[in-house]
């Protein structure tokens, strides 16, 4: 149970918090004990006041006397103004008039006060306190006379009032080391999401930083182990299609071989060509898996680009030549690649384009040109458009995953077998290009590879 408090990422910010409280508290408290005991009020109040009250009513007598006021200001560090029928004396000519001062009695002085609680109730009655231009003033009334203090004097420059600011910086101070601790505390939540973004996207090599251990700690280990297993999985998945495809190919000869001694034409037509595409999705799927755990590596050689598009086409497709509209520069496009690979891709991409548009509809539109930045080629692109029925945003999105099929009911004369934009993205991430799809329901889709010049090592 103590470890799971200790450990728990709401406890730990519970702690946070309870600390930020605290320290507030008491930095608070201190910076009001400072102000009071150094700040304003401090000089008139407490053992001063009765100290000033006391003198006054007992040393200056009734009716004030002039000249024992002006000793009491040569001692301390105050003005006095005296003010009664008759006469009016202050010890600073620049005494502010009374009426511009906001005197009011304080009740919360005799709250305050101690020892002779007598004393106190009469100081408070014959007192009045004021703030004005960042000075206290206290007025005294005795009888038909008035005597008011003023502190700190008149000709000097008073504190600053740094109460408020002091408060201000502390809150800011506090806080500030409040966000950083909260911060620290959720930090982990970015590296959870890049790592959670990085292995959907298919990086399940990639490995979630587990330094902390509390609760966001024991996520992100977890989703190491999740990312673990369903690498584990895929492998397997992928030695078994590797494994069944190995095992077909043995029985696929032997089947074409009996198929030479049937009579009937027709059937042996049909059955050769059943066997031709089960060899074909075995060819495509051990490519692909060569591919996507590069256990083999490119052939690379220098090549035209665009002379190995034309020849594709006119070697694959002869027969549907007026279904085929080229556009390639009159100059080579050479660049490093695997001639072998290369000419897959384009089949494939060139063949699904045809599959998906109408005998009557407009050609399709094969285009090789180079990829420009500024006046530097950095590469060449390969973009088969077809004018068919298009795709879904939904089947966008998958159409380049293993066995993935917009049509679920599989059928030949509506398509392949889900693996042709599967490799022909394959071919192109290896040779450090891009594949990418545009689509649009009703006006057909546009396939664009991006490929480098040279691959890379």
């Amino acid at each position: 149970m103590i470890r799971q408090v200790v450990h728990s990422l709401s406890a730990r910010l519970l702690g946070v918090f309870l600390i930020t409280s605290i320290v507030y508290g008491f930095a608070s408290r201190y910076t009001f004990d400072f102000m009071w005991g150094t700040g304003y009020l401090s000089e008139v109040v407490g053992g001063h006041m009765a100290l000033y009250v006391d003198y006054v009513l007992d040393d200056i007598g009734s009716p004030p006397r002039i000249e024992r006021a002006a000793a009491i200001v040569r001692k301390v560090p105050m003005d006095i103004m005296l003010r009664g029928p008759g006469f009016q004396w202050a010890s600073a000519p620049n005494f502010p008039p009374l009426d511009r001062i906001p005197f009011q009695k304080s009740e919360g002085l005799l709250r305050a006060g101690d020892g002779d609680r007598q004393g106190w109730t009469r100081l408070v009655q014959l007192t009045e306190f004021a703030r004005y231009h960042r000075r206290a003033f206290v007025k005294v009334i005795d009888g038909d006379y008035e005597i008011i203090f003023a502190a700190p004097k008149l000709s000097e420059t008073p504190h600053a009032d740094l109460t408020t600011p002091a408060i201000g910086v502390l809150a800011i101070v506090v806080l500030a080391g409040c966000y950083f601790s909260v911060r620290w505390l959720v930090r982990p939540i970015r590296w959870i999401k890049e790592g959670a973004a990085r292995i959907g996207q298919g990086d399940l090599s990639y490995r979630i930083p587990t330094t902390r251990r509390d609760d966001l700690g024991e996520l992100a280990a977890d989703i190491n182990r999740m990312a673990d297993d369903v690498g584990q999985m895929l492998e397997a998945k992928r030695q078994l299609l590797l494994a069944i495809s190995h095992e077909l190919r043995s029985p696929l000869t032997r089947a074409k071989v009996a198929l030479e001694f049937l009579d009937d034409e027709s059937i042996k037509a049909n059955l050769m060509q059943d066997i031709r595409e089960m060899e074909r999705l075995i060819a495509d799927l051990l490519e692909s898996e060569r591919l996507n755990t590069r256990h083999s590596k490119l052939q690379v050689a220098g090549l035209d680009l665009a002379e190995l598009v034309a020849s594709v086409i006119s070697a694959d497709f002869a027969e549907q030549a007026g279904r085929i509209r080229l556009e390639a520069p009159p100059e080579p496009l050479p660049m490093d690649g695997d001639a072998t690979r290369l000419r897959l891709l384009v089949r494939n991409l060139v063949e699904n384009a045809l599959r998906y548009t109408p005998a009557d509809g407009r050609p399709v539109e094969v285009t090789v040109a180079a990829m420009a930045a500024g006046a530097a080629s950095v590469g060449c692109e390969i973009r088969v458009r077809d004018f068919g029925r298009g795709m879904s945003a939904h089947d966008l999105a998958r159409v380049t995953q293993p066995f993935y099929r917009a049509d679920p009911a599989r059928s030949r004369a509506t398509g392949g077998l889900g693996l042709g934009l599967y490799l022909c993205r394959r071919i192109a991430e290896a040779h450090g290009g891009t594949l990418s799809l545009a689509s649009e329901l009703g006006a057909g889709t546009e396939v664009t590879v991006h490929l480098p010049r040279r691959p890379p090592a």
